[in-house]
């Protein structure tokens, strides 16, 4: 009976059942007593029931998407002599001593030796003779990438070219290192361009800077403000009484002089003061000047720093707006954009009127007898000299010239000034990328200031004002921020001195 309750039922039926012919199926092997019931017949084995559903085998895991392919750098982005200053570095690592954001993050692959050998190496492994041969044309397949090992040859990946992209934009392009490079590279264009080869290759800019460059060429500003606001600060100054009057329109009234008031002294509120002072000086003088207003587009500068293309077509028109004008000068507060427009746009056309900065105009003014201090400006400053403005454009004495000839006014030099001032990081857009680093930047120039024991820190750039000014909040620093045209304006008589 065991072996039959171990055999599903209908196994049993078929061994009980006779066959036609066959034997009787042998009989019971006793009976029951009379006087007792019937044994219930022996159970048979239970009844089958429908088997759970058996776990379901896990689902097999999502193919993993396909790398996407590494983009080439496009080498002929690069001057031909871009690729021998790369050679040119000799890793002596002057640069280190003086890199300004360096000296806040201290990590080596943010040097600009490294930076340049990098680069090479990621040229060479896309461009030169062991990247052709262990390569080929397209993916290298593992024969040829077995054959590039055996030759030295480093793979360059998507992943090591974003890491250098990160580590390239980590960087103010302030040129200390050029100032200070024993091999005279040109490191500012060379970062430059090199970021110009990456935007190109679909790299750069990081995605925290990329609302710049979206902005600038949406709304012709950095500051994702609409065109029709740019000339409101003038409105507004005028409603205050900070200024006598909105300045004519140059594209309606011709004038002698372009004033040039930039992005940041138009849109940003803390800043308006530039403009108010240079148009409240520029009224007094009766000089012949105008602006463009609404009309006024961005430099854009932020477009050449990024390394986006698009700046040759901005400068490009700008020059067509200028030339239009029938000015003889272009005079501008911000030194970005001084630099930018001066030095920057010779390589995509020529501009048919002079380009100075605020601070060499007034110098102009007081040598010819045109501008003269009347009223004692009784204060110890200390001044900083913009990147654009120092550097890479090297005006240096202009605006000391001015400060000296007002009278009751104590300049005192802090210990990196000139070629070796220390940068704020406003500019190259590490302030969008990097604002942590660009913080502990200004708050070290705020320190280096606070030490001359100077009550204000004077300086001839919107830009430079904004990035010292998040310094100063950074410390809780007694300083306060000051555009050079603010101390012109108080000498002048125009204004009370704060």
């Amino acid at each position: 009976m065991a072996e039959q309750e171990n055999k599903p039922p209908e196994e049993n039926r078929s061994q009980q059942a006779a066959p036609p012919g066959g034997d009787k199926p042998p009989a019971p092997e006793s009976a029951p007593p009379p006087d007792e019931k019937p044994a219930a017949p022996a159970p048979g084995p239970p009844a089958q029931e429908a088997a759970p559903d058996a776990p379901e085998a896990p689902a097999a895991p999502p193919p993993e998407p396909e790398p996407e392919p590494t983009a080439v750098v496009p080498i002929e982005v690069l001057e031909a002599k871009r690729i021998l200053q790369l050679e040119a570095c000799t890793r002596c690592g002057e640069c280190l001593s003086w890199c300004p954001v360096y000296d806040q993050d201290g990590r080596e692959d943010i040097l600009p030796r490294a930076k340049a050998a990098e680069f090479l190496s990621i040229l060479k492994g896309q461009h030169g003779l062991l990247a052709k041969i262990a390569h080929g044309a397209g993916d290298p397949g593992p024969l040829r990438r077995l054959l590039g090992k055996l030759l030295g040859q480093q793979e360059v990946t998507r992943e090591r070219i974003e890491k250098f992209v990160r580590d390239l934009y980590e960087c103010s392009t302030c040129g200390q290192c050029q100032i200070v490079c024993p091999a005279g590279i040109d490191t500012v264009n060379l970062w430059e361009e090199i970021r110009a080869a990456i935007v190109a290759a679909g790299y750069g800019p990081l995605e925290s800077q990329q609302a710049l460059v979206k902005s600038v060429k949406s709304y012709d500003n950095p500051w994702q403000q609409p065109r029709t606001a740019r000339a409101k600060w003038a409105r507004r100054a005028k409603k205050e009484k900070l200024i006598a009057g909105v300045p004519a329109d140059i594209s309606k009234k011709p004038a002698r002089v372009l004033l040039y008031l930039g992005c940041t002294a138009s849109y940003d509120t803390n800043v308006r003061q530039v403009a108010v002072s240079t148009v409240n000086i520029l009224d007094a003088l009766g000089v012949d000047y105008g602006i463009l207003g609404n009309k006024e587009r961005c430099c854009g500068s932020v477009m050449l720093r990024m390394g986006d293309r698009e700046f040759e077509r901005i400068a490009a028109d700008n020059i067509a707006q200028f030339n239009s004008l029938g000015a003889e000068i272009l005079v501008t507060s911000c030194a970005g954009c001084y630099k930018t427009i001066r030095e920057d746009y010779e390589r995509v056309g020529k501009l048919e009127l002079k380009v100075m900065h605020t601070a060499q105009f007034l110098r102009t003014l007081i040598e010819s007898g045109e501008l003269s201090f009347t009223t004692p400006v009784d204060k110890t400053v200390t001044y900083h000299d913009p990147c654009h403005l120092g550097r890479a454009s090297r005006v240096y004495d202009d605006p000391r010239f001015i400060m000296e000839h007002i009278p009751g006014l104590e300049l005192i030099e802090m210990p990196r000034n000139r070629e070796y001032s220390r940068c704020c990081g406003a500019g190259g857009g590490l302030k969008a990328g990097y604002p942590d680093i660009q913080n502990k930047m200004a708050q070290a120039r705020v320190r280096e200031a606070e030490g001359t024991g100077a009550s204000e820190l004077v300086s001839c750039c919107p830009f430079c004002y904004q990035g010292l000014q998040v310094g100063i909040n950074a410390v809780d620093s007694p300083l306060v921020a000051r555009d050079l045209t603010a101390l012109v304006e108080a000498a002048m008589g125009l204004k009370p001195q704060e």
